[in-house]
């Protein structure tokens, strides 16, 4: 018994060596398939007005040139809010569309109900995936916005409508105004709203330095700025409700206050700015395309995007603005059917083709090399080279569960501020137990 237990434990040893020595082909998955018929998948997006019409226009191109019988039908389901409701409707319902533009906070609220599809296998796929040259050439960050930490960093969403928190300056007012370029420390950027704002007789302020729309990843970008974090690094409590976040809070009141900033009302920052009324406002890179639409007949605007104001320059950081797109467990056909059209939008032609139309982020390195798009920023779109610029300095917002909660809760915490109903010191104190309540909650 003895000689055959040690023959069998040799046989084995011998086996795990030549298994250890020659790992066994890569099991096949749902990913390496093919398309076998025609095939139609459903996109919802939240995408409006000139980027619905971009959208579309790309759809259209795919549905004509795939060769797989693909069609991809692109249905705007309100804004992101309303958006976020429907799929959430849908999951109860058991309706699903086959893929859907979405933030990181809900593609975290989507995967707890088990419908997100993993796409490490279909990036990775040595027949439908990505090569590495092709992986490389995708922006870093915009993988790592999309790795969720929290389902075991799966890839859960790609990089689909991508753009950053940026500072956008009316060049005319500041030239008038003798202010000194560029802008680059908070101190700076307080000297220049001063500068450009201006009060009648009364002491009513009648042009503003600063229009200072409140919003949770406006928020997140200036804690950034400040050199601060936004979690704890076990993701188990919030961090922006320390120094950096006090200071970004009181540094609005003192704003608000003092009359060279007001909170504007829906997008009426867009619109004084667009009019030479107002010097700065800060917000998405997208914003580009509202500015020149708003500008009135026969008006001229000299402006600028630039850095938000940074704590350390030499460190500058910026939240990562932009949603993404993830498939929802369907089919394998369908599933690699929105996968094909989500790998197709990303290649070079096609993203640098979007910035053009969209005025969202190309997501390649490469898209730089592209001739019409270098063309179209010299000649059409200075900002969105501007833009571009300055890609290397943003970073992804928190994709943990709950992450959509809190951003309402720092909403609050901005409003409360900014209409004097509280301090920033109990605004803040009061905003990050509510967080971390919420996220306690998730554990």
């Amino acid at each position: 018994m003895r000689l055959k237990a040690t023959i069998l434990a040799t046989v084995m040893l011998v086996t795990a060596a030549c298994s250890a020595a020659a790992p066994a082909p890569q099991q096949s998955t749902e990913a390496d398939l093919d398309i076998t018929g025609p095939v139609e998948v459903t996109l919802w997006h939240a995408l409006s007005g000139p980027q619905q019409k971009a959208l579309d226009e790309a759809v259209a191109k795919f549905n004509g040139e795939n060769g797989k019988g693909i069609t991809v039908k692109a249905l705007n389901q309100g804004n992101y809010t309303q958006l976020g409701q429907k799929v959430l409707a849908a999951i109860n319902a058991g309706s699903l569309p086959d893929f859907v533009h979405a933030y990181e906070s809900n593609i975290a609220d989507y995967t707890k109900a088990d419908v997100v599809v993993n796409l490490d296998a279909y990036v990775n796929s040595a027949k439908n995936g990505l090569p590495k040259d092709s992986r490389d050439d995708i922006y870093q960050p915009y993988y790592d916005t999309n790795r969720f930490r929290q389902f075991n960093n799966q890839l859960l969403s790609f990089p689909f409508t991508k753009s950053m928190f940026v500072m956008y300056e009316n060049d005319d007012l500041l030239k008038a105004a003798g202010v000194s370029l560029p802008i680059k420390t908070w101190e700076d950027f307080e000297k220049a709203i001063v500068a450009t704002t201006k009060k009648d007789a009364s002491g009513k302020t009648t042009q503003y330095g600063w229009g200072a729309a409140l919003d949770a990843s406006n928020f997140n970008a200036w804690v950034y700025s400040r050199g601060g974090k936004l979690m704890s690094d076990d993701l188990r409590t919030v961090e922006w409700d320390k120094q950096a976040g006090l200071d970004t809070l009181k540094f609005l009141d003192k704003q608000i206050k003092a009359g060279t900033a007001y909170v504007p009302k829906g997008f009426d920052y867009q619109n004084d700015f667009a009019a030479g009324k107002l010097a700065f406002f800060m917000g998405s890179t997208s914003t580009r395309p509202f500015i020149t639409a708003g500008i009135p007949a026969g008006g001229k605007l000299t402006w600028s995007v630039a850095q938000i104001p940074q704590a350390d320059p030499a460190k500058a950081k910026t939240v990562m603005y932009g949603a993404n797109v993830g498939i929802l467990k369907s089919t394998p056909q369908k599933q690699l059917a929105a996968w094909y059209f989500i790998k197709w939008f990303s290649e070079t032609a096609q993203t640098a083709k979007w910035a053009t139309t969209s005025y969202y982020m190309p997501v390649r390195k490469s898209a730089t090399n592209d001739q019409t798009l270098k063309d179209y920023w010299t000649q059409k779109d200075p900002q969105g080279k501007q833009a571009f610029d300055l890609i290397g300095t943003s970073s992804p917002e928190p994709n943990v569960r709950g992450q959509q909660d809190i951003r309402d809760v720092i909403f609050d915490m901005l409003t409360q501020v900014t209409t004097g109903k509280a301090t920033p010191e109990d605004a803040i104190k009061a905003a990050g137990a509510k967080a971390n309540q919420i996220l306690k909650d998730q554990q």
